[in-house]
C-alpha cells in the first residue's frame, strides 16, 4: 500500500474547490504519510499550507507541491519537543505566510517494545514528541490564534489512546494525554474563536507505520477490524478538511476515530 499519493486523495472530490479559500494551515509531521495527505489536500482546497518536521528533506518536495498547485508555502525544521524552536517555527511561518489559521498537531513518533523493556529514554523521545510537542505548538500558534480572532486546531490521537495495546504504552500513554488536552483548550479558547478536535486513526499503514512493526503489518489484525482492510492516509483527509472549514463552526472538544470499526465490540455471530 503506497504511503504517498501524487494527487490530492480523490475522497476530497466532495467538497468545493475553494472550500478553505483565505485559510493558511501549518502542518506537522507534513512530509509524509497522513500529514502530506492533508497538506495537499488543504492546498487543492485553497489554502495556503506550511510544513514542518525534522527532516526537511522531506518537507521541501511537499512544499513544492503545494506551490504547484497555486497557493503559498514554506518548509520549516523544526524538532518539536523544543519550545524556543517551536515558537521560532512559529514566527517563520507568519514571517512567510502572514498568519495560520489552522494548525494540524500531526507530529508523531513511536516502536513497538514491551513495557519493561522501555527505556526512560525511549519513554520520553515518543511522550515528548506526541504530547509534549503537541503541547508546545498548541501554546505557540495559539497565542497567535488568540491575537488573531480564532482558528482551528486538528490534534492527531489514536485508537490506543481509548484502549491499551500492547506494546504501545508509551504511545498511548501520549495519544491519551492528546485528546484531554485538546478537550481542556476548546473549552478555554472557544470564548476566542478557537476550536480544538482531535482526529484518531486506528491501524492506518504508512511507511512509519510499517517500520515500528518491523517491516510488514500481520494481517491476523484485520480480525479485529470490521472493514478488513487496513486504512490509508486517504482515509483521514476528509475528517480534517472538515474540521478546517468553516462547515465545523460549532464543533470543539470532540475525538473522532477513524479506524474501520476497530474499536467497536466483535460481533458474537
Amino acid at each position: 500500500m503506497p504511503d504517498e499519493w501524487p494527487e490530492t486523495p480523490p475522497s476530497t472530490e466532495i467538497f468545493a474547490e475553494d472550500l478553505l479559500e483565505g485559510e493558511t494551515a501549518l502542518v506537522t509531521g507534513g512530509g509524509t504519510g497522513i500529514g502530506r495527505a492533508m497538506a495537499l489536500a488543504f492546498a487543492d482546497l485553497g489554502a495556503d499550507v506550511a510544513v514542518a518536521s525534522r527532516d526537511v528533506d522531506h518537507l521541501e518536495p511537499v512544499a513544492e507541491a503545494v506551490e504547484a498547485r497555486g497557493r503559498r508555502s514554506t518548509a520549516v525544521a523544526v524538532d518539536v519537543r523544543d519550545k524556543e524552536a517551536v515558537d521560532e517555527m512559529r514566527e517563520t511561518v507568519l514571517d512567510e505566510l502572514g498568519e495560520i489559521t489552522v494548525l494540524v498537531n500531526n507530529a508523531g513518533a513511536n516502536f513497538l517494545t514491551p513495557f519493561e523493556d522501555l527505556s526512560a529514554n525511549g519513554w520520553r523521545a515518543v511522550v515528548g514528541t506526541i504530547l509534549d510537542g503537541t503541547a508546545y505548538c498548541t501554546m505557540s500558534v495559539g497565542q497567535h490564534m488568540i491575537e488573531n480572532g480564532g482558528g482551528s486546531i486538528i490534534a492527531m490521537g489514536a485508537t490506543n489512546s481509548v484502549h491499551g495495546a500492547p506494546y504501545h504504552g508509551h504511545s498511548g500513554a501520549g495519544k491519551a494525554g492528546v485528546h484531554n488536552l485538546m478537550q481542556s483548550v476548546a473549552s478555554e479558547w472557544a470564548r476566542h474563536g478557537i476550536r480544538a478536535n482531535t482526529i484518531a486513526p486506528g491501524i492506518v499503514e504508512t511507511a512509519g507505520v510499517r517500520e515500528a512493526a518491523g517491516g510488514a503489518l500481520p494481517e491476523e489484525i484485520l480480525e479485529h477490524v470490521p472493514a478488513d482492510r487496513f486504512g490509508t492516509p486517504a482515509d483521514c483527509v476528509p475528517l480534517a478538511v472538515f474540521l478546517a472549514s468553516d462547515a465545523s463552526a460549532y464543533v470543539t472538544g470532540s475525538y473522532y476515530p477513524v479506524d474501520g470499526g476497530h474499536l467497536l465490540l466483535p460481533s458474537p455471530y
